[in-house]
């Protein structure tokens, strides 16, 4: 006889829950997401809803790991809609802090889907759009496989970026209105434009993963079968994707390159305005 995965007692044979517990935990759930949702919508203190919050979570079977997996996919959710209407401004940005307070979870932990990494590259691409030189703000652990000149400033490095050539052609689903990077500066592209994915098809061969470091001036792309600096006053085209983007160069022989596992979203803007 199998035992309630919520309430833990006899949940009779071939059966893993009660109907009862499962909907309690279902509707604890909602109500829990819902009230986050609209703490972050309202930029309202998490602290004023803690009553509401505990009470739903002692009456719905809800642990400490589903405890969790709600308040990660809340803010997630809510970096989305704050970046989907423009840069995280200051408001957000103290509301984001205060919910990571509040949640009492490891800034690692709320980092697994990358959500407080497109936080802070949202004040890079404010400080780009003012004008003003990106202040550091990450750490490099490992080696750091770039040579950059006296007058270039690193802007961000990635790791485990996978490169691909297109060989003969290239199939896309869901593309992002085939925007060009030949747009004037300080022109912002929000994260909802970038959405689709590439067609896994025979002409799009992998090279390689390595690490690509985006710095004022230039592309840079390194790994141990292949490493490429591409001057973003060099570049075409770029097409953005939820996995990658896609990097056209200019000359008569020069084909796309895809980068897999680069957020395209705060490529896309860093490229566009420091192209000219």
């Amino acid at each position: 006889m199998g035992k309630c995965k919520y309430c833990q007692q006899d949940a009779g044979w071939f059966s893993s829950s009660h109907d009862a517990c499962k909907q309690k935990f279902e509707n604890g759930r909602s109500e829990i997401l819902t009230t986050l949702r609209d703490c972050f919508r309202r930029k309202e203190d998490f602290y004023l809803r803690k009553p509401a919050i505990e009470s739903a979570l002692r009456s719905s079977y809800i642990d400490t790991p589903n405890r969790e997996t709600i308040f990660l996919s809340a803010l997630d959710e809510a970096v989305e809609l704050y970046l989907d209407d423009g840069i995280i401004d200051a408001t957000e940005q103290k509301t984001i802090a205060r919910f990571i307070q509040f949640s009492g979870m490891s800034q690692a932990s709320l980092n697994v889907n990358r959500s407080l990494e497109k936080m802070v590259q949202s004040q890079v691409l404010q400080d780009i759009l003012n004008g003003n030189k990106p202040a550091p703000r990450i750490t490099i652990g490992g080696d750091f496989p770039f040579l950059l000149s006296k007058s270039e400033s690193l802007v961000w490095l990635f790791r485990d970026v996978t490169l691909h050539e297109q060989k003969v052609q290239r199939e896309y689903v869901g593309r992002s209105r085939g925007i060009s990077v030949r747009i004037a500066r300080g022109v912002y592209y929000r994260t909802g434009g970038f959405k689709g994915k590439p067609v896994e098809t025979s002409y799009m061969q992998r090279i390689s993963t390595g690490s690509v470091c985006l710095t004022d001036k230039n592309l840079y792309y390194s790994s141990p079968e292949k490493s490429f600096k591409i001057p973003y006053t060099k570049i075409v085209s770029v097409e953005s994707f939820s996995n990658g983007v896609s990097i056209q160069k200019d000359g008569a022989n020069s084909k796309p390159v895809f980068l897999e596992g680069i957020n395209s979203w705060f490529c896309y803007n860093v490229i566009a305005n420091y192209k000219d």
